[in-house]
């Protein structure tokens, strides 16, 4: 505990990830951007969450995941990273980094992708696609030329045939997909929008290749060959509550934070592509955590229970936390996790003048909070 204690301090101390080259927003290792994600933590923090308190060959936990920054972390660095997370689109491109596929197995499904759609191609005509009418920001088909929105809607076809059961070379092709499928650079299938939340596009209708522009995504990623020190981990696609019996050494996560957007809505089009259908998105709000705690932050008494029942004991535990003028998530959570854990420290980094991405920090975020814990 002293150690820990000592660890956590200096941590806070010296906050390492806000160091050149460090506290570069492109730091870190190039499959962090295998597909942009909303709300993604910071490759940094989780690289030195991982260096300064975990061991190599240490299994490390993060059930809220998303698209695995923590568990990815954990296996370029030895350790054995799982990531567990219920949005399918986050748990197939964690899926692809922590099950890590060779380039010959992603260019086979590559090929037999291309091969579908060249198949199928004439039987679905434009005015036959479905969903153009759908979309939250705007319709679909606006988003795309006629002849790629025909490729993109066979696209979905063929990952949606077994998708519960994707292996690590689908997911790896399908995070490429998801990448390139809106964005505000040549390398985007849509015209003209953002990169991360798919706003009302603009621009010239042109035709891109859906199978030509994952291609160019995979070579780019494949590129990297620094997996010197990596260990296979393991992506779980489920709600946190049904994790069981994983022995973990450490948990690492980062929960969402106080007043967060709905991710649901942000990954609106990527989450269509991953089987959503329009319904879906009617239903949601009920389902994830970051509307749940909005409405009551006891959601958490269960979150440390599974937490304590797939740690060893005397396992450490830490939260990655935003904390608002209304709410202190530190706080508020440390006084749920008390017939679980103990606290081991606190500490707060001041982030009230932060900008991501142009935009003023999400839900009015004032400081990002990391919660030390140590299992009972």
């Amino acid at each position: 505990m002293d150690v820990y204690l000592q660890k956590a301090k200096d941590f806070m101390a010296k906050l390492p990830y806000k160091n050149a080259p460090y506290s570069s927003r492109n730091w870190g290792h190039p499959w962090h951007s295998l597909c942009s994600y909303h709300g993604k933590l910071k490759p940094a923090i989780a690289h030195f969450l991982i260096s300064h308190f975990t061991s190599p060959g240490e299994v490390i936990l993060d059930p809220l995941c998303g698209v695995g920054t923590i568990p990815f972390e954990a296996c370029l660095q030895g350790r054995i990273g799982i990531g567990n997370d219920l949005s399918e689109m986050a748990c197939c491109v964690a899926k692809a980094k922590l099950e890590k596929p060779s380039k010959d197995q992603a260019d086979h499904v590559l090929n037999t992708l291309d091969q579908y759609i060249q198949s199928h191609l004439p039987r679905l005509a434009f005015e036959n696609t479905p969903y153009r009418d759908f979309g939250l920001n705007h319709k679909l088909a606006e988003y795309f030329h006629p002849d790629t929105y025909r490729e993109l809607i066979l696209a979905r076809e063929f990952f949606l045939q077994d998708f519960r059961n994707i292996t690590p070379a689908q997911a790896m092709v399908f995070s490429a997909l998801l990448h390139v499928l809106h964005g505000n650079r040549p390398y985007a299938l849509s015209r003209t929008s953002h990169p991360l939340t798919p706003y009302a596009p603009h621009g010239e209708y042109l035709y891109k290749n859906v199978g030509q522009h994952i291609k160019k995504k995979l070579s780019l990623s494949y590129q990297c060959t620094d997996f010197s020190e990596y260990t296979p981990g393991k992506a779980i696609w489920g709600d946190f509550s049904t994790l069981d019996g994983l022995s973990a050494d450490a948990v690492i996560t980062s929960p969402p934070f106080a007043g967060s957007l709905r991710f649901y809505s942000q990954n609106w089009m990527r989450l269509w592509m991953c089987g959503w259908e329009p319904d879906d998105f009617k239903n949601a709000s009920g389902r994830f955590l970051d509307q749940q705690q909005n409405k009551n932050l006891d959601i958490y008494y269960s979150f440390f229970n599974v937490c304590h029942n797939n740690l060893k004991p005397g396992g450490r535990m830490i939260l990655h936390l935003g904390k608002t003028m209304k709410i202190d998530m530190a706080k508020e959570l440390s006084q749920r996790a008390g017939d679980y854990f103990d606290v081991v420290y606190v500490g707060d980094e001041n982030v009230s003048d932060l900008e991501k991405h142009g935009i003023k920090d999400k839900g009015g975020t004032t400081a990002h909070q990391f919660l030390f814990l140590v299992h009972r």
